[in-house]
């Protein structure tokens, strides 16, 4: 009885690492940079990698190659990853000493890393047929005719835009331009009310100023005081006149 999971049945040489102290978030930010690629380029990636988790998944990789070139007879040159994804493990939990008497939960997440190969000369065998068959050339034909189709598309619409615009355009200069309207009068400028008021009214003469008197002339005008009487002074008591 042939296993679920073969070479046989699949095309695909397998390669598994369990319980890695890694969380599978992780992990899978570091797979998505070689999924689809070739061996080769992948461990340039997971050599210059600054993630730590990408050290265990370059021992994973080792693994699944060894597998391919021992068991399979394949060159490792020819193996591009065809999968790789990663499952959540078993969670560790730990407890912290806190303040008070208290302990925070510690959970320490642990992950199972999955990376399936497939040679570049023979495709990917899945239920005895190949999979560049029928399936995958469907696929690509139908992706093409999207694309075909959605440039078509796009094409009308521009040419559709580009229709109008011109018809637009040959209305707009064959519709005669309207006459302008005749300016009006300006009509004359009102004088200021008390512009008009001052060259109406008739100037009024003034009066010339009272002149001052000089100094000298003023001490003339002034009369001389009269002199003050002094009163007789009275004898004292047991004085003689």
């Amino acid at each position: 009885m042939p296993k679920r999971f073969s070479f046989d049945q699949t095309g695909l040489v397998r390669a598994e690492a369990r319980q890695v102290r890694s969380s599978a978030r992780k992990v899978r930010l570091v797979l998505a940079d070689i999924r689809g690629r070739s061996v080769i380029d992948a461990r340039a990636q997971l050599l210059f990698s600054p993630r730590a988790v990408a050290r265990d998944i370059e021992l994973v990789l080792r693994s699944a190659v060894s597998n391919a070139e021992v068991n399979h007879g394949l060159s490792p040159d020819d193996l591009v990853i065809h999968e790789a994804f990663a499952n959540e493990g078993v969670t560790i939990k730990r407890f912290k000493p806190r303040a008070r008497g208290r302990a925070s939960k510690i959970n320490k997440r642990t992950s199972h890393i999955t990376i399936l190969l497939r040679s570049k000369a023979s495709g990917a065998v899945v239920g005895g047929g190949s999979a560049t068959g029928a399936a995958s050339a469907k696929a690509d034909t139908s992706r093409a005719a999207r694309v075909a189709a959605s440039q078509k598309a796009d094409t009308s619409v521009d040419v559709a835009v580009a229709a109008a615009t011109d018809v637009a355009e040959a209305a707009a200069a064959k519709a005669p331009a309207k006459p302008k309207a005749p300016a009006k009068p300006k009509a004359p400028a009102k004088a200021e009310p008390a512009a008009a008021e001052a060259a109406t009214t008739t100037p009024v003469a003034k009066k010339p100023a009272a002149k001052k008197p000089t100094a000298a002339e003023g001490d003339a005008e002034k009369k001389p005081a009269a002199p003050r009487k002094r009163a007789p002074k009275k004898p004292a008591d047991g004085e003689k006149d």
